[in-house]
């Protein structure tokens, strides 16, 4: 279970948070640093722009998949150790401050008007403001993970 239960409803609380976490310094309760998370991150939200480089077996997709995305949706959680299909998985030892701008860049982009989203392998079909919302939710579930070094903040 993440150290902090995050509620972010806007990127930009999401950014902030990334920012604040970058400036002032955190504490890993997890397995993985600001770093491999923003690139993780940015990894999923880039693949539903430009197309996913991972299939699913499309039963899972047509049982599974719109089970967990109601599931994630409506408590706004993702359980822990869930199974990734990243490969590979990001390094430890990536610069923080590019990952952070990766992130930024792949958020402005999946804001942008003019945006065509791919359909999830898992999930399918999701509007974008289903889109939205998972992305949110997902990051700040892996954000959750990491302990500010100030006092203030969300949390």
């Amino acid at each position: 279970m993440p150290t902090r239960q995050l509620d972010f409803h806007t990127y930009d609380e999401l950014l902030a948070e990334v920012d604040r976490l970058h400036e002032h310094g955190y504490r890993a309760t997890g397995k993985w640093n600001l770093s491999q998370i923003c690139n993780h991150c940015a990894d999923f939200i880039e693949q539903g722009l430009d197309g996913y480089r991972f299939r699913v077996p499309w039963v899972l997709k047509a049982t599974l998949g719109k089970l967990f995305l109601r599931k994630i949706l409506s408590t706004r959680k993702m359980k822990d150790s869930q199974y990734t299909p990243q490969r590979p998985l990001p390094l430890p030892d990536r610069d923080e401050s590019e990952a952070i701008a990766r992130l930024k860049s792949a958020v402005n982009r999946m804001l942008a008007p003019d945006v065509t989203l791919h359909d999830s392998p898992f999930f399918g079909h999701m509007t974008q403001e289903e889109c939205h919302e998972l992305h949110l939710i997902h990051t700040m579930h892996h954000l959750g993970f990491l302990v500010p070094n100030d006092e203030g903040g969300a949390s």
